[in-house]
């Protein structure tokens, strides 16, 4: 089992990291339509995502947790 606080670094590093991008691509690469399809398939939904795993990451894990004790519980 990984570490809970291993992978909230993951997810800080995740999201500062697509945070640079799009601040280098408001800034610098709007022009370009290869950054852009990056910027809005990839960029984006991965700020999203690590957002809101980083905000409620406490709550999933618990919900991840009861969800599988009940499912272990159920086929015993």
């Amino acid at each position: 089992m990984v570490n809970q606080a291993y992978v909230r670094v993951i997810l800080r590093c995740i999201h500062i990291a697509t945070g640079i991008f799009l601040v280098g691509y408001v800034y610098k690469f709007h022009a370009d339509p290869n950054a852009t399809r990056v910027a809005q398939l990839v960029v984006i939904p991965a700020i999203a995502v690590s957002g809101l795993l980083l905000w409620q990451h406490g709550r999933i894990v618990r919900w991840w947790r009861s969800t599988a004790s009940q499912t272990s519980a159920g086929r015993g």
